[in-house]
């Protein structure tokens, strides 16, 4: 064969090659681009998969309300939704975004950096992180400006930016378990909204579908679309009213975001009722922040307590008669047996038992702890709420086992290996080291105890389902824990007045100049493979003459030992409740006497009514 007919051969085989290539591009991207190969792979929805994102508007579910009948969400309202903006698309249109700014009360510089910041449309809330809430003439302006990636939408208010309460009222996911609902239905997955699932699911949802290009950032306003989902039910979704107060939390979450708090929580509960009125955590968001996943709920999730976990030592001690508030003892800075040391180099010295609990006396407690003996160390823990799940379960209709919120962790005092009669691991245990840990709502709780005779009671954070009228359904009574044994009031007024003392001439002197008389007790536990970082705790009570209020407050692994923050947070909280309580009982006060007013008969009405009197006699 001559070499030029070589030459046609080859040029005709890469030229078939490159025609088949052609074919099989053709069928893929246009015959058989939902039906390909005999899997029946759809490649048109398996790009969308990848490529097609969606963000929950209105998802049909109940109402979620605070205990005063606000709500927290699923109330539908006019809101703002965003896409991220660039720092050349917000220069591109920088008059429309500085007279959208204007519109929401937030200043330009504020806008750029929030549009900047996001990583995939959301609705925003308003300049002070509270929900932005937009008048149908807001709409209108807002539309009028015709800025790409910038919506009104009406929202229910569920999974949005700085979310009020975001771990404790949960998010939701799309359901992808089963095929008996919608392929665009979302369930709860955490927090309130997994727990009530059964009442809150609802299935006329409003979901906005967008693109992302390969990188994975949305593409501006491209193919966004709002699809919805009819009802297919024909019961209506119902709602929860919780025991949390919204003005409660929102000013909790705040004082967390300003002390710059990267990880912690805070519990807030009525001594009363034993009702959690706030539930913060930190870190909030939707994408991890290092290795910390935003939507654990930090006010559930155990951590080692450190002196706080004394407390249970007083009340043991003290209940069993081992010692009383004036028991003296001699602290010469170590129990060198054990090798636990004080933070007071050269110890306190002479001290009595209620002084050493002010003063956080390693030594002091240790010896006590010693005592007691690790038995009835932690059946005392047990009997005070600890080492188990406190929060409100038990039956709910036909379901025997509810609980109104998973992932609660249970803590603990001694690990199953751990012998209670290794006086060394007693010692370790009763300042709240080795294998102790607590949640902070476990710490809030048992401070509550110290006004329930000493028996822990169930906290609730859901008090009622309501039907779609508001009408009570199911109540959440109130109870105690299985198990709650009273404790002798002497032992109980004594830890009262020695967590005041804590305040007075303690370790918590810098909280003694706040609104209310506090008491408490402050906590650092050392955490970490090499005991780098801590754990800083307090827990209390105010005011300290008619006790209202509890709290727990936890900021975690920080590298200082000696970081003031969770002291100053407890006060701060503590501060803006007594605030709160002023501006309710005036508005209360003027709300009654406006009343009183409306009522009072005029001067005219009196003179005809004593004539009306003297023709009656």
């Amino acid at each position: 064969m001559s070499k030029k007919w070589r030459g046609w051969m080859i040029a005709f085989a890469f030229m078939a090659a490159f025609l088949c290539i052609l074919a099989r591009l053709f069928m893929i991207q246009v015959i058989s681009t939902r039906s390909f190969s005999k899997e029946q792979i759809d490649l048109i929805k398996l790009a969308q998969f990848y490529q097609d994102r969606e963000v929950v508007i209105d998802s049909g579910r109940g109402t979620i309300l605070d205990r005063k009948g606000r709500s927290l969400a699923g109330e539908k309202n006019w809101s703002l939704l965003a896409f991220p903006q660039s720092e050349q698309q917000f220069q591109l249109r920088k008059s429309q975004f500085e007279r959208l700014a204007k519109q929401i009360g937030y200043s330009p510089e504020r806008l750029r950096k929030q549009l900047n910041d996001l990583y995939r449309p959301s609705i925003l809330p308003d300049a002070d992180g509270d929900e932005l809430l937009l008048t149908p003439a807001d709409k209108e302006r807002i539309e009028s400006l015709q800025i790409p990636g910038v919506f009104v939408v009406e929202s229910d208010y569920r999974m949005t930016l700085n979310q009020l309460g975001q771990q404790v009222i949960g998010r939701v996911v799309k359901n992808t378990i089963g095929a008996t609902k919608s392929d665009h239905t979302h369930i709860g997955a955490t927090g309130l909204e997994a727990a009530f699932e059964p009442f809150l699911h609802g299935e006329e949802e409003s979901v906005l579908m967008y693109t992302r290009d390969r990188s994975g950032k949305p593409l501006n306003g491209v193919q966004v679309k709002i699809k919805q989902q009819p009802n297919a039910s024909e019961n209506p979704p119902h709602m929860i009213k919780t025991a949390l107060d919204k003005e409660i939390q929102r000013r909790v979450e705040k004082i967390l975001a300003e002390e710059q708090v990267e990880e912690g929580a805070v519990v807030v509960q009525e001594i009363a009722t034993g009702n959690i009125l706030a539930m913060a955590s930190r870190p909030k968001g939707y994408s991890p922040v290092g290795e910390l996943n935003p939507w654990d709920n930090r006010a559930l999730m155990e951590a080692t307590p450190g002196s706080i976990f004394k407390t249970v030592v007083a009340i043991a001690a003290l209940d069993q008669g081992i010692v009383k508030p004036d028991t003296e003892f001699d602290c010469n800075g170590e129990l060198g047996r054990y090798g636990l040391k004080d933070d007071q180099e050269h110890g306190h010295g002479k001290q009595t038992f209620a002084e050493a609990y002010a003063n956080s006396c390693n030594v002091v407690l240790g010896q006590v702890a010693e005592k007691l003996g690790g038995e009835k160390l932690e059946s005392y823990a047990k009997r005070l709420g600890l080492a188990r799940e406190i929060i409100w379960s038990g039956q709910v209709f036909k379901e025997k086992h509810f609980s109104q919120i998973p992932q609660e962790q249970t803590g603990l005092v001694f690990a199953p290996e751990t012998s209670k009669k290794d006086p060394g691991a007693v010692v370790q245990a009763g300042i709240g080291q080795r294998d102790v840990k607590m949640t902070p709502v476990q710490a809030t709780n048992l401070v509550t105890t110290l006004f329930h005779g000493g028996k822990p009671i169930h906290p609730r954070l859901v008090t009622e389902i309501q039907d779609v009228n508001g009408r009570p359904v199911f109540k959440f009574v109130n109870k105690y824990l299985s198990g709650a044994a009273p404790i002798k009031e002497s032992t109980l007024k004594a830890v009262q007045q020695m967590m005041r003392s804590v305040v007075t001439d303690g370790t918590a002197v810098s909280v003694s100049k706040a609104e209310w008389p506090l008491a408490g007790k402050t906590g650092t536990a050392q955490v970490g493979v090499d005991k780098r970082f801590y754990h800083k705790w307090m827990i209390g009570y105010g005011p300290a003459e008619r006790p209202r209020y509890s709290a727990a407050v936890v900021v975690r692994s920080v590298s200082d030992s000696d970081d003031p923050r969770a002291k100053r947070i407890f006060q701060r909280v503590m501060d803006e409740i007594a605030r709160l309580e002023k501006e309710e009982n005036k508005k209360k006060e003027k709300r009654e006497k406006k009343e009183h007013q409306i009522n009072r008969p005029k001067a005219g009405e009196k003179v005809l009514q004593k004539k009306k009197n003297a023709r009656q006699r």
